[in-house]
């Protein structure tokens, strides 16, 4: 059975890509477009409801943290 390439789920967020990997997400494409990152993962139903959890959970005030304290030190 083949899968529908609507199927997927794309972000440019490390923080969440990293969660969704965490998560068990299936990561089918990775790329840097000058200053963007570029993440596609099968499934978008579940990537999306993960999503969702990941910006509730303390794993995004986590990233927040690190973004916040990398511009501290620029």
């Amino acid at each position: 059975m083949q899968e529908k390439e609507s199927d997927i789920f794309e972000t440019a967020d490390l923080g969440m890509a990293a969660f969704l990997l965490v998560k068990g997400c299936h990561l089918v494409l990775a790329g840097r477009d000058k200053n963007r990152f570029s993440f596609v993962f099968k499934d978008e139903q579940k990537c999306r409801a993960l999503s969702i959890e990941y910006v509730n959970s303390e794993f995004a005030k986590f990233d927040a943290s690190l973004k916040n304290l990398k511009n501290l030190v620029r």
